[in-house]
């Protein structure tokens, strides 16, 4: 996969395969798409590689993540549900169920303000609970929402500057690039981003060097097949781009 334009295209058993060898944990995995364009499908297939893996889910409704448990996830609506093996030998705890889905309760009767304040509480403590677990890796699949709208960028800085030292990765999914904080693209080792044309989107891709020309970025990206579920997929720590499809769930 060399840095070349018109980056050549891995199919994604091999591009598993790949980042199964060099994925370590603690390295970060950036994820760009609007609605549909399979990155959720890519989040959650990258997860599957980890040895604990926990979803934050925020949507009142979402199929999506409801069919996480027919793939072994448990859904619990509080930390508190996750459970801890105790070793006889003094090692350190391990949790019990190692994928999880954490979505807190959203009544239909809350309004939006309301949901908002009860889902910073909800998501603010399960970071912080996250980061003093270690070892998770971490679906964000609403990055924009819990940095913006929530008002929880300072906590996501954390786990993107502490990930390495606490052995947490990071899977962030958004739908904009010009949405998304800077150290989802700086921290991450890994990068999808789907196809786009708008000006903004494309202006921010021009800042992700990642080691290649100014530029070269964000004209592979408006090459895309959009209806074809088409990624760039960026190596930044062995300087690699190529092409990949979004695999099916």
């Amino acid at each position: 996969m060399a840095p070349v334009s018109g980056p050549p295209k891995i199919e994604w058993p091999r591009l598993v395969a790949k980042l199964a060898a060099e994925w370590e944990q603690g390295d970060h995995v950036t994820i760009v798409g609007p609605t549909k364009s399979g990155k959720t499908h890519i989040a959650v297939s990258l997860a599957d590689l980890r040895a604990y893996v926990i979803v934050l889910a925020a949507k009142r409704q979402d199929p999506l993540v409801q069919d996480l448990q027919a793939h072994g996830y448990m859904i619990c609506r509080s930390l508190d549900e996750v459970q801890w093996t105790v070793r006889q030998d003094g090692g350190p705890a391990e949790p019990v169920h190692r994928k999880v889905v954490y979505w807190p309760p959203s009544p239909e009767s809350f309004t939006p303000a309301q949901l908002s304040v009860a889902h910073k509480g909800a998501f603010g403590g399960a970071l912080d609970w996250i980061d003093k677990s270690g070892k998770w890796c971490v679906i964000v699949d609403e990055t924009m929402y819990m940095a913006e709208h929530l008002g929880l960028q300072k906590d996501l800085d954390h786990l993107w500057f502490q990930g390495r030292t606490q052995k947490v990765s990071v899977i962030a999914s958004a739908q904009r690039p010009s949405r998304v904080p800077r150290l989802a693209f700086s921290s991450a080792s890994y990068l999808f981003l789907a196809q786009t044309n708008d000006a903004g989107d494309l202006e921010r891709l021009r800042d992700i060097s990642a080691g290649f020309p100014k530029g070269m970025i964000d004209q592979a990206v408006q090459s895309l097949d959009f209806d074809g579920h088409e990624f760039l997929f960026i190596d930044v720590r062995n300087k690699g781009m190529a092409r990949v499809v979004a695999p099916p769930r």
